[in-house]
């Protein structure tokens, strides 16, 4: 694989429930494929996760990991969203993902930086500290 040629965006989202109850975070995992030259079009969803782009070996990289994300998370039972950093980055070990379980550490390090919790911040806020990261 190229240099630079993925990039990996952690979208999260607040939502209020139909009922009027409290607001959920949302989470997704955006993959972006920056290699593909060829006149393809390529893009792959999940249950969390939007992949676009890249070349077929790319992409079909990418999507390997979406299918080992989102099955790791089903098999555990939670949501992407109810994830920590840490688990997350635990995660990304188990499923053989260092650009994700580099993501993951580096939101934890910034929310260690900044002396606040995953779960007193607002989706903006995970959103800023998760900020894009090349590859």
């Amino acid at each position: 694989m190229a240099p630079h040629s993925r990039k990996a965006l952690l979208e999260m989202t607040m939502t209020t429930q139909p009922s009027g109850g409290p607001r959920k975070l949302k989470a997704a995992i955006i993959g972006f494929g920056l290699d593909g030259m060829d006149s393809h079009q390529r893009l792959s969803t999940g249950e969390e996760c939007l992949l676009v782009g890249g070349s077929a070996e790319t992409h079909a990289e990418m999507l390997e990991t979406m299918l080992r994300l989102e099955s790791e998370l089903e098999r555990l039972g939670v949501r992407l969203a109810e994830v920590s950093p840490i688990e997350m980055a635990e995660i990304a070990w188990r499923i053989d993902s260092p650009e994700l379980h580099m993501i993951a550490l580096r939101l934890q390090e910034s929310l260690d930086d900044a002396g606040r919790n995953f779960e007193d911040l607002t989706a903006d806020e995970l959103t800023e500290l998760s900020a894009p990261v090349e590859f």
